[in-house]
């Protein structure tokens, strides 16, 4: 009888072009265009593109010999640098103190201000350029004036400090990259995909006063209830299964930063095993809430204000996870739902394989499902919840 049910209202759903457009349609083209933006516009790199660095007048023609030296900027000389910057005409500021070479010759310590918003990315690229350019000019000053003095300069350097990254640097961004777009891809494909036959069978159901002879058949509640929820969960992860593949043609067709990270190896079964079954353990689950809170409301009015904010909700856990390593990940943040699917992804993505995350996913996921699901089922048997006002 399930199954009947089931497959009753996924017809139903697939009759409506309003829930196919809202459930599959619009949340893969919300994610091309999220992708296409994102991959042209935010996080591409011009390095042919000029600055304009404001610099004060009286500046030491000694220090502007200095920044002319760095490319892709342009300094303009101004009386005051800083009204450029608010005004909005260059994107820095650059003070050097009057009489800086006399300063030095002093041992005077003379001042080279930079003024920028921290918030323009344009700002801090140039100001981190121009303090790396000026640190060494500053080393190289000192060493000069320690070998005039005698003293050995490679003593000042007992031992050296080298950065490594974990992955080769020219695919670190893009691997970075891949992996927050994925994450924020499939979760919003899951939740949006769900959410119109959520408020439409319970809520608009109970609207539309069909409920009732729908309770009046000899059919269970609680098989009314599985139909249901089996119907919310399938297009729940259908829409993610959609977006997952249309993520990964888009980017290897149309993007040139995130193309370099999607590189297919011989763990792409394991990889797409453990997809699935991250996408259909959250669409169950998100599917329950949805459900539960469409049972809540008497409208479907009431019932999209009730799951509006599951969308917002579901991105809490995407801020936390977004500056954590892939290595750095725990077992709890396998257990906890919803984080758990941002943790799957980014373990994926990030080429790390591991069952037990699979399986602390799959558990915990169920045993939340299992509660809600427990909740929704009795909140159906009582005609309160069911029938409303009616």
């Amino acid at each position: 009888m399930i199954k009947h049910i089931y497959f009753k209202e996924l017809k139903d759903a697939f009759r409506d072009k309003k829930t196919l457009w809202l459930s599959i349609v619009i949340p893969i083209l919300f994610n091309i265009a999220l992708v296409y933006f994102m991959d042209n516009f935010m996080f591409s790199v011009d390095n042919e593109e000029v600055i304009d660095v404001s610099i004060n007048s009286n500046a030491d023609e000694e220090v502007v010999s200095w920044l002319e030296e760095l490319e892709s900027i342009k300094f303009i000389s101004s009386e005051n640098p800083v009204e450029e910057v608010t005004d909005g005409n260059t994107s820095l500021a650059v003070v050097v103190a009057d009489n800086f070479t006399e300063a030095l010759a002093t041992n005077e310590k003379p001042v080279i201000e930079l003024h920028g918003d921290p918030i323009s990315t344009k700002a801090s690229t140039v100001m981190d350029k121009i303090t790396v350019l000026l640190s060494s000019k500053k080393e190289i000053l000192v060493g000069n004036t320690l070998q005039e003095q005698g003293v050995d300069v490679s003593s000042l350097e007992p031992f050296t400090i080298n950065q490594l990254s974990l992955s080769p640097e020219d695919d670190a961004t893009s691997s970075y990259m891949v992996s927050i777009f994925a994450q924020l891809i499939i979760v919003l494909a899951v939740i949006m995909g769900g959410l119109p036959a959520s408020t439409d069978l319970f809520a608009g159901e109970k609207e539309r006063k069909t409920m009732e002879a729908l309770i009046m058949t000899p059919v269970k509640r609680i098989n009314i209830v599985t139909g249901k929820w089996l119907t919310i969960s399938t297009l729940g992860a259908m829409s993610g299964v959609f977006s997952v593949i249309t993520f990964v043609v888009f980017v290897q067709l149309f993007t040139t930063q995130m193309k370099s990270a999607m590189q297919l190896d011989q763990n792409l079964p394991f990889f797409v095993t453990s997809l699935c079954i991250g996408i259909f353990s959250f669409a169950f689950l998100i599917a329950a809430i949805e459900m539960l809170l469409s049972m809540i409301a008497k409208t479907v009015k009431e019932a999209q204000n009730y799951l509006s904010p599951i969308s917002m909700l579901g991105m809490v856990p995407y801020f936390i996870l977004l500056m954590v390593s892939p290595h750095e990940l725990t077992n709890l943040h396998f257990l906890v739902p919803i984080v758990n699917i941002f943790a799957l992804i980014k373990q994926l993505i990030a080429g790390i394989y591991e069952i037990s995350s699979i399986v602390m996913v799959l558990g915990s996921s169920a045993v939340f499902i299992l509660l809600i699901f427990t909740a929704a089922t009795f909140m159906f048997k009582k005609s309160k919840w069911v029938l409303g006002d009616s």
